[in-house]
Protein backbone atom coordinates (compact mmCIF):
# COMPACT_ATOMS: atom_id res chain seq x y z
CA UNK A 1 0.00 0.00 0.00
CA UNK A 2 1.38 3.40 -0.96
CA UNK A 3 1.27 7.02 0.84
CA UNK A 4 -0.42 8.93 -2.25
CA UNK A 5 -1.63 12.19 -2.90
CA UNK A 6 -1.74 14.60 -6.00
CA UNK A 7 -1.75 18.57 -6.47
CA UNK A 8 -2.55 21.17 -8.73
CA UNK A 9 -0.53 24.06 -9.67
CA UNK A 10 -1.76 27.88 -10.02
CA UNK A 11 -1.23 31.02 -10.49
CA UNK A 12 -4.29 33.69 -9.04
CA UNK A 13 -5.94 33.49 -12.53
CA UNK A 14 -6.42 30.11 -12.56
CA UNK A 15 -6.88 28.93 -9.07
CA UNK A 16 -10.81 28.77 -9.59
CA UNK A 17 -10.02 26.48 -12.74
CA UNK A 18 -7.94 24.39 -10.25
CA UNK A 19 -10.39 24.12 -7.65
CA UNK A 20 -13.42 23.23 -10.14
CA UNK A 21 -10.53 20.43 -11.68
CA UNK A 22 -10.31 19.21 -8.00
CA UNK A 23 -13.65 19.22 -7.18
CA UNK A 24 -13.93 16.76 -10.13
CA UNK A 25 -11.55 14.49 -9.03
CA UNK A 26 -13.38 14.00 -5.17
CA UNK A 27 -17.14 13.83 -6.89
CA UNK A 28 -15.72 10.84 -9.30
CA UNK A 29 -13.12 8.84 -7.01
CA UNK A 30 -14.39 6.75 -3.73
CA UNK A 31 -11.18 5.97 -2.08
CA UNK A 32 -9.77 8.91 0.06
CA UNK A 33 -6.69 10.21 -1.85
CA UNK A 34 -4.80 13.39 -0.06
CA UNK A 35 -5.15 16.07 -2.52
CA UNK A 36 -3.69 19.77 -2.40
CA UNK A 37 -3.87 22.84 -4.19
CA UNK A 38 -0.47 24.92 -4.43
CA UNK A 39 -1.53 28.85 -5.48
CA UNK A 40 0.42 31.99 -5.82
CA UNK A 41 -1.42 34.54 -3.85
CA UNK A 42 -5.14 33.08 -4.56
CA UNK A 43 -7.79 36.51 -3.47
CA UNK A 44 -9.49 35.59 0.30
CA UNK A 45 -12.34 35.51 -1.42
CA UNK A 46 -11.77 32.96 -3.86
CA UNK A 47 -10.31 30.92 -1.56
CA UNK A 48 -13.48 31.34 0.52
CA UNK A 49 -15.03 29.61 -2.04
CA UNK A 50 -13.06 26.98 -2.56
CA UNK A 51 -13.42 26.37 1.11
CA UNK A 52 -17.21 25.61 0.36
CA UNK A 53 -16.80 23.42 -2.54
CA UNK A 54 -14.45 21.20 -1.51
CA UNK A 55 -15.29 21.43 2.01
CA UNK A 56 -11.88 20.81 3.75
CA UNK A 57 -11.11 17.58 1.65
CA UNK A 58 -8.54 19.37 -0.10
CA UNK A 59 -5.40 21.53 1.25
CA UNK A 60 -5.07 25.27 0.04
CA UNK A 61 -1.14 26.42 0.42
CA UNK A 62 -0.27 29.56 -0.62
CA UNK A 63 3.03 28.74 -2.10
CA UNK A 64 3.98 32.66 -3.02
CA UNK A 65 6.92 33.38 -0.29
CA UNK A 66 8.11 30.13 -1.03
CA UNK A 67 8.66 30.48 -4.59
CA UNK A 68 9.84 33.93 -4.36
CA UNK A 69 12.76 33.01 -1.69
CA UNK A 70 13.43 30.12 -3.57
CA UNK A 71 16.27 31.53 -5.37
CA UNK A 72 15.59 30.33 -8.77
CA UNK A 73 14.56 32.69 -11.96
CA UNK A 74 13.10 31.19 -14.78
CA UNK A 75 12.00 31.71 -17.95
CA UNK A 76 9.60 34.35 -18.51
CA UNK A 77 5.97 33.42 -18.06
CA UNK A 78 3.70 32.24 -15.45
CA UNK A 79 5.85 30.92 -12.49
CA UNK A 80 2.80 28.53 -11.55
CA UNK A 81 4.19 26.02 -14.82
CA UNK A 82 7.75 25.71 -12.30
CA UNK A 83 5.72 25.12 -8.83
CA UNK A 84 6.14 21.06 -9.42
CA UNK A 85 9.62 21.60 -9.63
CA UNK A 86 9.41 21.73 -5.99
CA UNK A 87 7.81 18.76 -5.59
CA UNK A 88 10.60 17.13 -3.40
CA UNK A 89 10.85 20.27 -1.22
CA UNK A 90 7.68 21.28 -0.15
CA UNK A 91 7.60 20.18 3.51
CA UNK A 92 3.79 19.41 3.21
CA UNK A 93 5.13 16.62 0.06
CA UNK A 94 7.11 14.88 2.99
CA UNK A 95 5.33 11.59 3.66
CA UNK A 96 4.34 10.52 0.55
CA UNK A 97 6.14 8.29 -1.21
CA UNK A 98 3.47 8.77 -4.91
CA UNK A 99 2.52 12.42 -5.80
CA UNK A 100 0.78 13.13 -8.59
CA UNK A 101 0.73 16.45 -10.35
CA UNK A 102 -2.87 17.43 -12.36
CA UNK A 103 -3.05 20.34 -14.49
CA UNK A 104 -5.82 22.58 -13.97
CA UNK A 105 -7.66 22.08 -17.72
CA UNK A 106 -8.29 18.09 -16.57
CA UNK A 107 -11.52 16.47 -15.90
CA UNK A 108 -11.49 12.92 -14.17
CA UNK A 109 -13.73 10.79 -15.12
CA UNK A 110 -11.97 7.72 -13.07
CA UNK A 111 -10.91 7.56 -9.25
CA UNK A 112 -7.48 9.18 -9.22
CA UNK A 113 -6.53 6.19 -6.72
CA UNK A 114 -6.49 3.86 -9.66
CA UNK A 115 -3.80 6.12 -11.29
CA UNK A 116 -1.52 7.27 -7.72
CA UNK A 117 -1.79 3.16 -6.52
CA UNK A 118 -0.53 0.96 -9.58
CA UNK A 119 2.82 -0.43 -9.68
CA UNK A 120 5.64 2.11 -11.10
CA UNK A 121 9.33 0.84 -10.90
CA UNK A 122 10.81 3.81 -12.66
CA UNK A 123 10.92 7.83 -10.63
CA UNK A 124 8.08 8.88 -13.19
CA UNK A 125 4.82 7.37 -14.63
CA UNK A 126 3.65 9.51 -17.66
CA UNK A 127 1.80 9.56 -20.98
CA UNK A 128 3.62 10.07 -24.48
CA UNK A 129 3.41 13.42 -26.43
CA UNK A 130 2.52 12.12 -29.84
CA UNK A 131 2.45 15.45 -31.12
CA UNK A 132 5.98 15.98 -30.94
CA UNK A 133 6.82 12.95 -32.56
CA UNK A 134 5.53 15.10 -35.69
CA UNK A 135 8.99 17.45 -35.17
CA UNK A 136 11.69 14.75 -33.55
CA UNK A 137 14.06 17.72 -34.14
CA UNK A 138 13.26 19.06 -30.15
CA UNK A 139 15.86 15.65 -29.89
CA UNK A 140 19.02 17.88 -30.93
CA UNK A 141 17.34 20.80 -29.37
CA UNK A 142 17.63 19.53 -26.23
CA UNK A 143 20.53 17.50 -26.35
CA UNK A 144 18.35 14.00 -25.71
CA UNK A 145 19.63 10.44 -27.01
CA UNK A 146 18.43 9.56 -30.56
CA UNK A 147 14.88 8.19 -30.59
CA UNK A 148 14.48 9.72 -26.96
CA UNK A 149 10.63 9.44 -26.14
CA UNK A 150 8.82 12.69 -24.66
CA UNK A 151 5.88 13.02 -22.40
CA UNK A 152 3.49 15.35 -21.73
CA UNK A 153 3.63 16.58 -18.07
CA UNK A 154 -0.26 17.48 -17.59
CA UNK A 155 -0.68 14.49 -15.68
CA UNK A 156 2.21 12.74 -14.13
CA UNK A 157 3.14 10.51 -11.09
CA UNK A 158 6.28 11.14 -8.89
CA UNK A 159 7.44 7.73 -7.76
CA UNK A 160 9.55 10.09 -4.60
CA UNK A 161 12.16 7.22 -3.83
CA UNK A 162 14.16 7.79 -6.50
CA UNK A 163 13.38 11.16 -7.23
CA UNK A 164 14.45 12.18 -3.69
CA UNK A 165 17.40 9.77 -3.77
CA UNK A 166 18.66 10.31 -7.53
CA UNK A 167 18.29 14.78 -6.77
CA UNK A 168 15.93 14.65 -10.12
CA UNK A 169 14.02 17.65 -9.00
CA UNK A 170 17.02 19.76 -8.25
CA UNK A 171 18.27 19.03 -11.54
CA UNK A 172 15.52 19.86 -13.52
CA UNK A 173 15.23 23.24 -11.54
CA UNK A 174 18.75 23.88 -12.62
CA UNK A 175 18.48 22.68 -15.74
CA UNK A 176 15.35 25.28 -16.39
CA UNK A 177 17.16 27.99 -15.23
CA UNK A 178 20.33 27.54 -16.62
CA UNK A 179 18.77 26.64 -20.18
CA UNK A 180 16.02 28.92 -19.71
CA UNK A 181 13.65 26.10 -20.68
CA UNK A 182 9.94 25.63 -19.77
CA UNK A 183 9.19 23.27 -17.18
CA UNK A 184 7.70 20.10 -19.44
CA UNK A 185 11.17 20.02 -21.43
CA UNK A 186 13.19 20.08 -18.17
CA UNK A 187 11.66 17.12 -17.01
CA UNK A 188 11.69 15.22 -20.01
CA UNK A 189 15.54 15.86 -20.17
CA UNK A 190 16.15 15.01 -16.66
CA UNK A 191 13.80 11.80 -16.47
CA UNK A 192 14.66 10.64 -19.89
CA UNK A 193 15.11 6.98 -19.47
CA UNK A 194 14.04 7.18 -16.60
CA UNK A 195 10.29 7.05 -16.74
CA UNK A 196 7.38 4.36 -17.26
CA UNK A 197 4.59 3.96 -19.86
CA UNK A 198 0.98 5.44 -18.70
CA UNK A 199 -2.40 4.25 -19.96
CA UNK A 200 -3.13 6.51 -22.86
CA UNK A 201 -6.39 7.33 -21.31
CA UNK A 202 -5.47 8.90 -18.18
CA UNK A 203 -3.68 11.65 -20.41
CA UNK A 204 -6.16 11.45 -23.36
CA UNK A 205 -5.56 14.84 -25.07
CA UNK A 206 -8.52 16.89 -26.60
CA UNK A 207 -5.82 18.88 -28.54
CA UNK A 208 -6.22 17.37 -32.45
CA UNK A 209 -7.66 13.90 -31.76
CA UNK A 210 -10.53 12.42 -33.49
CA UNK A 211 -10.28 9.09 -32.87
CA UNK A 212 -11.25 9.07 -28.61
CA UNK A 213 -13.97 11.17 -27.32
CA UNK A 214 -14.20 12.43 -23.24
CA UNK A 215 -16.54 9.42 -22.17
CA UNK A 216 -13.66 7.18 -22.88
CA UNK A 217 -10.98 9.20 -21.11
CA UNK A 218 -10.05 8.39 -17.42
CA UNK A 219 -8.87 12.04 -17.26
CA UNK A 220 -9.57 14.08 -19.94
CA UNK A 221 -6.81 16.88 -20.78
CA UNK A 222 -8.14 19.81 -22.63
CA UNK A 223 -4.64 20.61 -24.23
CA UNK A 224 -6.01 22.59 -27.23
CA UNK A 225 -9.16 24.97 -26.26
CA UNK A 226 -9.84 25.59 -22.82
CA UNK A 227 -13.60 25.30 -21.37
CA UNK A 228 -13.00 28.33 -20.00
CA UNK A 229 -11.37 30.14 -23.33
CA UNK A 230 -12.08 29.48 -26.85
CA UNK A 231 -13.61 25.78 -26.08
CA UNK A 232 -12.11 24.46 -29.69
CA UNK A 233 -12.16 20.96 -29.12
CA UNK A 234 -14.32 21.20 -25.65
CA UNK A 235 -16.81 18.29 -26.27
CA UNK A 236 -20.87 19.09 -24.71
CA UNK A 237 -20.58 16.82 -22.46
CA UNK A 238 -17.39 17.83 -20.68
CA UNK A 239 -18.53 21.78 -21.22
CA UNK A 240 -21.70 20.88 -19.40
CA UNK A 241 -19.61 19.65 -16.56
CA UNK A 242 -17.73 22.16 -16.08
CA UNK A 243 -20.71 24.13 -15.80
CA UNK A 244 -22.44 22.42 -13.34
CA UNK A 245 -18.73 22.12 -10.59
CA UNK A 246 -19.25 25.88 -11.30
CA UNK A 247 -22.59 26.17 -10.60
CA UNK A 248 -23.57 28.54 -7.25
CA UNK A 249 -19.80 30.18 -7.36
CA UNK A 250 -19.02 33.40 -9.08
CA UNK A 251 -16.88 31.22 -11.49
CA UNK A 252 -19.61 30.26 -14.34
CA UNK A 253 -19.38 32.85 -16.47
CA UNK A 254 -16.51 31.58 -18.60
CA UNK A 255 -17.53 28.53 -18.97
CA UNK A 256 -21.12 29.61 -20.92
CA UNK A 257 -21.61 27.75 -23.98
CA UNK A 258 -20.57 30.28 -27.02
CA UNK A 259 -22.58 28.93 -29.98
CA UNK A 260 -25.03 26.12 -29.92
CA UNK A 261 -22.31 23.32 -31.55
CA UNK A 262 -19.04 21.77 -30.26
CA UNK A 263 -16.36 24.08 -31.61
CA UNK A 264 -13.18 22.08 -33.42
CA UNK A 265 -15.77 20.00 -35.20
CA UNK A 266 -14.37 21.54 -38.61
CA UNK A 267 -10.83 21.42 -37.61
CA UNK A 268 -11.30 17.33 -36.85
CA UNK A 269 -13.07 17.23 -40.07
CA UNK A 270 -10.26 18.80 -42.21
CA UNK A 271 -7.54 16.80 -40.71
CA UNK A 272 -9.38 13.77 -42.86
CA UNK A 273 -7.37 15.18 -45.73
CA UNK A 274 -4.45 15.29 -43.89
CA UNK A 275 -2.93 12.77 -46.06
CA UNK A 276 -3.69 14.54 -49.44
CA UNK A 277 -1.73 17.77 -48.02
CA UNK A 278 0.93 15.37 -46.93
CA UNK A 279 1.72 14.19 -50.37
CA UNK A 280 3.37 18.32 -50.82
CA UNK A 281 3.74 19.37 -47.64
CA UNK A 282 6.33 19.35 -45.21
CA UNK A 283 7.66 16.10 -43.06
CA UNK A 284 5.63 16.87 -39.98
CA UNK A 285 2.60 17.22 -42.42
CA UNK A 286 3.87 13.68 -43.91
CA UNK A 287 3.97 12.67 -40.42
CA UNK A 288 0.94 13.25 -39.36
CA UNK A 289 -0.94 12.12 -42.71
CA UNK A 290 0.66 8.51 -41.34
CA UNK A 291 -0.41 8.63 -37.66
CA UNK A 292 -2.88 6.22 -37.01
CA UNK A 293 -4.04 7.59 -33.60
CA UNK A 294 -6.00 4.08 -32.35
CA UNK A 295 -3.16 2.17 -33.06
CA UNK A 296 -0.32 4.41 -30.98
CA UNK A 297 -3.09 4.13 -28.29
CA UNK A 298 -3.43 0.29 -28.86
CA UNK A 299 0.68 0.36 -29.03
CA UNK A 300 0.81 2.45 -25.44
CA UNK A 301 -1.81 0.73 -23.59
CA UNK A 302 -0.13 -2.75 -24.07
CA UNK A 303 3.34 -1.19 -22.50
CA UNK A 304 1.59 0.60 -19.61
CA UNK A 305 -0.38 -2.89 -19.33
CA UNK A 306 3.10 -4.30 -19.09
CA UNK A 307 4.73 -2.23 -17.06
CA UNK A 308 6.89 -0.95 -19.63
CA UNK A 309 9.68 1.40 -20.16
CA UNK A 310 9.25 4.28 -22.93
CA UNK A 311 10.54 2.80 -26.00
CA UNK A 312 12.69 4.37 -28.13
CA UNK A 313 11.62 5.75 -31.80
CA UNK A 314 7.91 5.50 -31.02
CA UNK A 315 7.47 7.21 -34.51
CA UNK A 316 8.54 4.37 -35.83
CA UNK A 317 7.28 1.44 -33.97
CA UNK A 318 3.92 3.16 -34.93
CA UNK A 319 5.22 3.78 -38.41
CA UNK A 320 4.63 6.97 -38.84
CA UNK A 321 8.49 8.41 -38.74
Amino acid sequence: MTNSCFFIAADATYFPYACLAARRILDVSKKPTDGFILHLGASDADKSVADRLLKDRIRLVDVTDFMAASGYRFRPGSVATFIRLFVDEFAEFAPYDRIAHIDCDVLFNRDIADLVEQPIQAALLAAHDDYMYFRPAYRQKMSMQPGAPYFNAGIIVFNMLPVREQGLMKEARKLAVEGQMNDQNALNVVFEGKWQTMHPNWNLQSLGTREFRFSQAWARHFAGGKPWGNQVGVELEALRIWRDLAKDTPWGKPFEQRIPFERGVMKRFFRRFDAVAGLFGKDVQRRRARYDGTKMHRLYARQADEGAMAVQFPEVLGDFA
